[in-house]
């Protein structure tokens, strides 16, 4: 296949996945339940779903490849339950615009820990990109603290802040183990999340009416775009990469005030622009420092 075609490839099946994605905030907000047990069933579900895709992919050799995660791995999983824990915090109590905005800052968070973890260079793009993000992401958390919205909550503010952290530290540990492994470490959060939110839980609670949302976001939403952004990244530059998630800032929130008529603040509008505009232009000039010169 063509680098042309390869690169088509990836760009459908990446676009594809991103916005398989997209309606996972809505369905959060759709699911009357506690936080804790929406996490619980949310990783029970995730793990059924994402083990079914293993054992489909590794058939006998399942269980050698889940053993061979090793402690790096293990690690990286737990930073994903942590990142499961706080976006599900942060869309339950503050408004989904200020959350997905504020994860949009992942790939930052991962250069700086690339940095101090792995003593990887950091260009000077990426440098300003994180203290004009960490400013865009101060704005929009300080606009609660000030009273400058009310469809929000400091609390979901700071669990988006605490997602985009355990995602992109759960990313560099991945980077450091070094192996074809995500599947299973994504798999194994999720049974962490259930362990971890089963105490504070209450699973036979959820009402008849969400179990159809749960089956839609853990069967399908996850399992669906983890297949796709895994497999079409593989064929485009990690910049390119970065600017389609971008979708899942843009779409979340329109899906949910299509549905929940959620209102994005007017912090999410000013801070968001400017994140986004920030991490566009930091993926434009990635993708030309990454193409040969002629």
């Amino acid at each position: 296949m063509s680098p042309r075609s390869d690169h088509l490839k990836g760009l459908a099946i990446t676009t594809a996945g991103v916005l398989v994605l997209t309606p996972d905030s809505l369905l959060i907000r759709l699911i009357e339940t506690d936080t804790w047990t929406l996490l619980f069933w949310r990783g029970v579900l995730s793990f059924a779903g994402l083990f079914a895709i293993a054992l489909v992919r590794y058939g006998g050799e399942t269980r050698a490849r889940f053993a061979a995660v090793g402690a790096m791995g293990m690690w990286a999983a737990l930073a994903f339950t942590g990142s499961s824990l706080f976006f599900v915090t942060a869309i339950k109590t503050t408004a989904v615009a200020n959350a997905l905005v504020i994860v949009s800052a992942t790939p930052l968070f991962a250069a700086l820990f690339s940095r101090v973890f792995l003593k990887e260079p950091v260009p000077a793009r990426t440098w300003v990109a994180m203290v004009i993000g960490i400013a865009a992401i101060g704005y929009i958390v300080g606009a609660e603290a000030s009273g400058g919205f009310q469809n929000g909550s400091m609390l979901g503010n700071l669990a988006a802040v605490g997602c985009a952290a355990c995602m992109g530290m759960a990313l560099t540990l991945m980077r450091k183990a070094r192996g074809d492994n995500a599947l299973q470490v994504v798999t194994l959060a999720g049974i962490m999340m259930a362990i971890v939110a089963l105490a504070p839980s209450t699973p036979l609670s959820i009402r008849a009416e969400d179990i159809g949302y749960l089956v839609v976001l853990c069967l399908v939403v996850v399992p669906g775009a983890f297949v796709m952004t895994t497999i079409g990244p593989r064929y485009l530059p990690a910049p390119e990469v970065g600017l389609i998630f971008l979708l899942e800032t843009v779409l979340g929130p329109f899906w949910v005030w299509l549905v929940l008529s959620e209102q994005p603040p007017e912090a999410a509008f000013i801070g968001g622009g400017v994140l986004i505009a920030t991490l566009v232009v930091h993926a434009w000039l990635g993708l030309r420092a990454s193409r040969p010169s002629a």
